[in-house]
């Protein structure tokens, strides 16, 4: 039992901790003078007016379709203005609430909003709404428009930063699995996004912070900073593709993790211990935000949160679920033809690698840990269904991490070391043909 609680006391220190972070950051954000954002706000409605509902730059696909809805409703929140006159910030930030009009829509009930004659009738409290603490900030000095440049700058400095860190730790190859897997989730036009951006930004984080503890050799730190991971997913995302958090991150601990050679039995075992981690830090960070809703505002936030949890896992009369069609729908808005194709030309590519240069076959135990990570998005839509239907044009970004999963369990069985020494006998040859 002593054993059991020592472990079990950096985990409670640690969510007290991050705990109060978010509360600071929330209601900090939240006392941040408002007639500049709100200016801003309203330069920013032109811009989202025009792009619509619906709108799919670049690639003219639903799949790429932008979340203007979405990025509204966040700006709409940003504003700040409550629904009592004289509210205070503590409870605006725990609040979050938000107007909406009769037409419901998210452009229309922004553009409503701006006027000075109207407080918030709605409230959104089941979230923690983290991403205010980026976009209010930002809201001080830019608009929507140039936010999303902001954004775009951030991302791909990340970005830059990850694919440095995977081809030094791993090796080329995974950095290529990685540019594979984004480039299937429209990684172009995520900083168009306010709302694929939060948990892309964590996504990157993640990684990073994944790979740093393997660097430095302190991977034992790797469960705790899974809980965490979890935990900042549920503060930043409003239910988008919050998996995938999950699972990039831990398919690199597990590639870096097979340099040891471990057996399949401790593998999985890795996988199920940060797997839990990862939900229990999910988890307990959303209802920790029922709990504080509940507490301030002098309601049944967590009935109200539960109500919503288990229509997305069950659907309405009004709107059923199908299990099978959410996982259908989703496939087809991920795996659009073009993505198919390319797959099946890369598929040909590396088959032929993992034929003429494979490790040995003892080895295979390896990926077997890689391909229950790829599993774990359909486990994901079939739970929740209703949820993974409706919003199925942003959560098929998911299967990400089955992509991710499966290439690093391609590129892994193939032996760099026998291409090297196949191209260093052509260069022999070459030469001694040209002698």
């Amino acid at each position: 039992m002593k054993k059991v609680l020592k472990k079990l006391l950096p985990y409670s220190f640690v969510y007290i901790g991050v705990t109060i972070i978010f509360l600071a950051l929330i209601v900090g954000t939240y006392m941040l003078p408002n007639t500049r954002i709100r200016g801003h706000v309203a330069e920013s409605v032109a811009l989202l007016k025009n792009e619509g509902l619906g709108y799919a730059p670049i690639f003219q696909s639903a799949s790429a379709t932008l979340d203007t809805h979405t990025d509204a409703l966040i700006l709409n929140i940003a504003m700040n203005k409550g629904m009592q006159e004289g509210e205070s910030n503590i409870k605006k930030a725990v609040e979050n609430s938000f107007y909406e009009d009769s037409s419901k829509a998210g452009v229309s009930s922004l553009e409503n909003a701006i006027s000075d004659n109207i407080i918030n009738n709605h409230e959104y409290s089941r979230y923690w709404h983290g991403i205010q603490v980026l976009v209010r900030p930002l809201l001080l000095f830019f608009n929507y428009s140039e936010i999303r440049y902001i954004l775009v700058i951030i991302i791909f400095a990340l970005l830059g930063i990850v694919f440095s860190m995977i081809g030094k730790q791993l090796g080329t190859k995974y950095s290529i699995a990685f540019a594979i897997t984004i480039s299937l989730m429209f990684v172009t036009l995520i900083p168009a996004s306010i709302q694929y951006s939060s948990i892309f930004l964590v996504l990157l984080v993640s990684m990073i912070a994944v790979m740093f503890l393997y660097k430095i050799k302190k991977e034992n730190y790797v469960p705790l900073l899974f809980f965490v991971i979890g935990g900042v997913a549920t503060f930043f995302d409003l239910l988008t593709y919050p998996l995938v958090t999950l699972g990039i991150p831990l398919t690199l601990a597990v590639v870096l993790e097979n340099k040891k050679d471990k057996k399949l039995l401790e593998q999985i075992l890795f996988i199920i211990k940060l797997g839990v981690l990862w939900a229990i830090g999910y988890g307990l960070w959303f209802f920790t935000k029922w709990v504080i809703a509940s507490i301030i505002l002098n309601k049944d936030a967590i009935t109200l949160a539960i109500n919503e949890i288990l229509f997305r896992v069950n659907g309405t009369a009004t709107k059923p679920v199908n299990r099978l069609d959410a996982i259908k729908d989703n496939v087809g808005y991920f795996f659009i033809p073009i993505a198919k194709n390319s797959l099946i030309a890369i598929g040909a590519i590396l088959a032929v690698g993992l034929i003429l240069y494979h490790k040995k076959l003892s080895k295979i135990k390896n990926i077997i840990s890689l391909i229950c990570i790829a599993v774990v998005p359909y486990v994901w839509y079939v739970t929740f269904a209703g949820h993974s239907t409706i919003h199925c044009w942003f959560t098929n970004k998911i299967q990400a991490m089955s992509v991710f999963a499966i290439l690093c369990g391609i590129f892994y069985m193939i032996d760099v070391d026998k291409i090297g020494k196949y191209i260093k006998k052509l260069k022999y040859l070459k030469n001694q043909d040209e002698i």
